[in-house]
């Protein structure tokens, strides 16, 4: 991705060093509007690419190698641009997350039923299924092996919430979205509906396949 930024008209060769600094913030600051308004927050793990890098088209008479008095203040205003943009990948992300998790715990109580996926009725890929079409807008296949399938494979200490768990070492019969502190919220089966469980404890980690991430880390 590149970014051209053309002055209005050309600066003089005796420009003021005020004039100068002026122009090359205006420049800056254009190149980071610009990247901001292409920075989008993809729900799929395969397509999380690097931030774009913007390539600024810096008047000559302003260039830092022209004016090595300008150099600190050009690098500092690209690392402030940098960090404005990582802080706001972040903060969207996390916002993210929160909408996954709150869908997820205000599906509790709810009734398990096979094959279902809402809105009051779900089994386990149907609820996973459920919450991040309403939440994020990413579609995701009814069947917990399919989503296993989808999923970025991470660890579990890096695991997060808003991430999903999948159990029975084997394949992956049954998944969940994780919530933290070792928990998650899962369709477990008739009669018990939709609930926190724990990830651990005998039966879960004699049963359990991987931790799997949809959104962004």
């Amino acid at each position: 991705m590149r970014f051209s930024l053309r002055a209005v008209s050309p600066f003089a060769a005796r420009s003021t060093r005020r004039t100068q600094l002026t122009a090359l913030v205006v420049a800056c600051a254009t190149a980071l509007v610009a990247v901001l308004a292409t920075v989008g927050i993809s729900t799929t793990a395969e397509a999380q690419a690097p931030l774009p890098v913007a390539e600024v088209a810096v008047p000559a008479a302003v260039r830092p190698a022209q004016n090595p008095n300008l150099l600190s203040e050009f690098n500092a205003s690209i690392n402030r641009g940098l960090a404005a943009v990582a802080q706001a990948r972040e903060a969207k992300v996390e916002a993210l997350r929160t909408r996954v998790v709150s869908l997820a715990k205000a599906q509790i109580g709810d009734t398990y039923v096979a094959g279902a996926a809402g809105p009051n009725r779900f089994d386990c890929s149907g609820l996973t299924r459920y919450v991040f079409q309403k939440a994020v807008g990413k579609s995701l296949p009814h069947q917990s092996h399919a989503q296993y399938a989808q999923v970025k494979k991470i660890r579990f200490a890096d695991a997060k919430p808003g991430d999903l768990v999948f159990f029975f070492r084997n394949g992956a019969h049954h998944v969940g979205v994780y919530i933290g502190n070792k928990k998650m919220v899962d369709a477990v089966g008739y009669g018990e509906g939709v609930r926190i469980s724990p990830i651990t404890g005998s039966w879960w980690s004699r049963s359990y396949t991987g931790m799997g991430r949809i959104l962004p880390a």
